[in-house]
């Protein structure tokens, strides 16, 4: 059984929002890059399914030549090598169109799992175009997986519950996260020896664009009023406080 998980780089998502910062439309060059959490939730996904089907893990990733050295990371968690289809579209088609390249190269893919979305540009509709790009079943906010026979059987967690379904053949599954996919971190010895897994890298192409436009990518103004109250008695205090909310409308 082969496993494929998406990974994708992305700038630092832990920079405060009052420093981010733009630079043509994306974030600033300045900024570290690493990858994405919701990616390593799926990763963290994919080893616990192949420890216990004892199948195989690929990374697979579109991006720049440079992002190896962050994907290495997932490979440190666990995974048996790492594709990386190059290229810097941002449109979603391109790239689901990309990874559909890099899955037929493997040939042998049984489950493709993805994060809920990217942490850059939290769409998070690339796995579904995937899907039907390559004529599978798409389930999206997966938190379980199990492998029965000739079948997945898999949780969709909702916002009211839990939705159970299965299918058979190649699925694309989102993942969610949940407290049994928390990324486990990788030992040293698993981050020297990721150094020596194999990476393949394939020539990307620009094809079948979605009929879309950017017309601006805006930061949006935050601003934040601070009041003291000055008042030696809390009652008194509480008061103010309540009149001041009740003036802005708050309550």
């Amino acid at each position: 059984m082969h496993i494929a998980v998406l990974a994708k780089v992305v700038p630092d998502y832990e920079v405060p929002s009052m420093d981010f910062e733009l630079s043509n439309g994306r974030a600033h060059e300045r900024f570290s890059r690493m990858m994405g959490l919701y990616d390593e939730n799926a990763i963290e996904t994919g080893i616990q399914l192949k420890d216990k089907t004892g199948s195989s893990l690929t990374l697979i990733s579109y991006g720049l030549d440079s992002d190896v050295q962050f994907l290495r990371k997932g490979v440190a968690m666990g995974a048996d090598k790492l594709v990386l289809v190059k290229g810097t579209s941002d449109d979603a088609a391109v790239i689901a169109q990309n990874i559909k390249q890099a899955v037929e190269h493997l040939g042998d893919v049984d489950l493709i799992l993805a994060g809920q979305q990217s942490a850059d540009m939290d769409r998070g509709v690339v796995p579904g175009i995937l899907a039907q790009m390559l004529g599978a079943a798409f389930v999206p906010q997966v938190g379980y997986i199990e492998s029965a026979a000739d079948q997945w059987k898999v949780s969709q967690m909702t916002a009211t519950g839990r939705r159970e379904l299965e299918f058979n053949g190649l699925g694309v599954l989102s993942i969610t996260s949940i407290p049994e996919n928390v990324p486990r971190i990788p030992a040293v010895r698993a981050i020297f020896g990721a150094k020596k897994k194999p990476v393949v890298k394939l020539d990307g192409i620009d094809q079948g664009k979605m009929a879309l436009a950017e017309i601006s990518v805006e930061i949006p103004k935050i601003e934040s009023v601070c009041e003291f109250i000055d008042a030696e008695d809390p009652n008194e205090a509480v008061k103010t406080l309540l009149s001041r909310l009740t003036e802005e409308r708050y309550i």
